[in-house]
């Protein structure tokens, strides 16, 4: 059918590429602290995809098919199943070289990925369905212009939003780049539904900059949120982010950072009447930041303590080998008081976690990572998270990428 179709269509170019990433996890006290009478977990999960994509003229078109299991959930003889979707559909139409229109279900990738970005480790990854209207300049400078607005089915009457989701989102990016200075700038509003005839909003604003200086690479980032959280409580947090990375040689490099994210008290998480000050990092790919096991907003420490990260982190490449080195020390922003009713605060600092990857590409189409995670948490680490903070707390995997060319015009 290809074939027949690009016979007819030979100015058309068309693509047709594959995924499937089967990766194999050990946990032991992955995500939370694992108690003294828990066992680790094992399992092998998979992603595959099939991607369509093509473009004529003034029309691109793509289509991305995924199916997401873990191996035995689902019975050799079963007749269907739901482990299969559309990871993306879209059509993007470009009225002039300078303004186009994308619609459809889509990821969003911007900046570093902090607040947009495609949490390509989950092997369901994510997308939006939305249009983005985008405009490119004729210099360095780039307009992108984003409109949700989601309902869980068709409806007569009403539009109350029932899925865990934000039920409206609006977000304005501009980025500039000049020699060794780029610049981004968003905005972004999100509206989630409150109650049956509420819809609240809270607005994150903010940029990054990025600077090339003397051999170093320096980059910050700053954001605040302001409005209504999701209990329809005051939202007043921040966000700082501070970077310098540096290139030793052709092989060998490293970067030294901190990230500040404004956290509340702890007795005032669950407390209607007080002010939100914890910020969230919205649909960013948050598991690149905060660890590699996921302590920290990846589905939880959502409107909690907050975090402080001072993060090293190292790699080394050559040939078809990689191997990264990272090391994170972690502190809470939020007040944390002992059990009980004491007015004692604890120790500000949760834990350390050290992250190390191993790499080899075996061909441009294939490659196989593999990585061990081990946290050393503190007793207030157990605090806030459960389980037993003296046990053993470590993470292993292994996955093996391909990612083939079936097809290309």
């Amino acid at each position: 059918m290809v074939l027949a179709f690009l016979a007819v269509n030979a100015s058309a170019q068309f693509t047709l590429t594959g995924e499937l990433r089967p990766r194999s996890e050990y946990r032991h006290g992955f995500a939370s602290l694992i108690a003294e009478n828990e066992d680790a977990a094992f399992f092998i999960s998979q992603r595959a995809r099939l991607n369509f994509k093509y473009g004529k003229d003034e029309l691109t078109f793509f289509v991305s098919l995924q199916d997401v299991r873990v191996w035995g959930e689902v019975p050799q003889l079963n007749r269907s199943d739901v482990n299969s979707s559309i990871h993306e559909a879209w059509g993007e139409l470009r009225f002039s070289p300078e303004v186009s229109l994308r619609l459809g279900r889509q990821e969003l990738v911007y900046d570093n990925a902090r607040i947009l970005g495609n949490v390509d480790w989950a092997q369901q990854g994510r997308s939006h369905d939305l249009a983005l209207l985008k405009w490119q300049g004729e210099g360095n400078s780039q307009l992108h212009a984003g409109f949700a607005f989601n309902q869980d089915s068709e409806r007569r009457v009403f539009t109350t939003y029932t899925i865990n989701n934000y039920k409206t989102m609006q977000f304005l990016w501009y980025n500039y780049k000049a020699d060794n200075t780029g610049l981004s700038l968003l905005f972004l509003n999100n509206g989630i539904q409150h109650s049956v005839d509420k819809t609240v909003f809270s607005q994150t604003t903010g940029g990054r900059i990025t600077q090339k200086l003397a051999g170093i690479d320096l980059a910050g980032s700053a954001y605040l949120q302001t409005g209504r959280d999701g209990a329809d409580r005051k939202l007043s947090a921040w966000y700082f982010a501070a970077e310098g990375a540096y290139t030793f040689s052709e092989n060998l490099k490293g970067a030294l950072g901190l990230e500040f994210l404004s956290g509340t008290d702890f007795i005032n998480i669950n407390n209607n009447a007080a002010t939100n000050r914890s910020f969230n990092p919205l649909f960013g790919t948050n598991h690149a930041f905060n660890g590699h096991m996921d302590y920290f907003y990846v589905g939880n420490h959502i409107n909690h303590v907050g975090l402080i990260n001072t993060y090293l982190t190292t790699q080394y490449s050559k040939d078809k080998f990689l191997l990264q080195g990272n090391l994170h020390l972690f502190f809470a922003d939020g007040a944390i008081p002992e059990f009980g009713f004491s007015n004692n605060q604890m120790d500000a600092y949760l834990g350390t976690e050290i992250d190390l990857i191993l790499g080899y590409n075996i061909s441009p189409q294939t490659s196989i990572r593999g990585g061990y995670s081990h946290l050393f948490a503190s007793e207030t680490m157990e605090r806030i998270k459960g389980g037993d903070h003296t046990q053993l707390q470590n993470w292993m995997w292994v996955m093996v990428i391909l990612k083939p060319t079936l097809f290309s015009n």
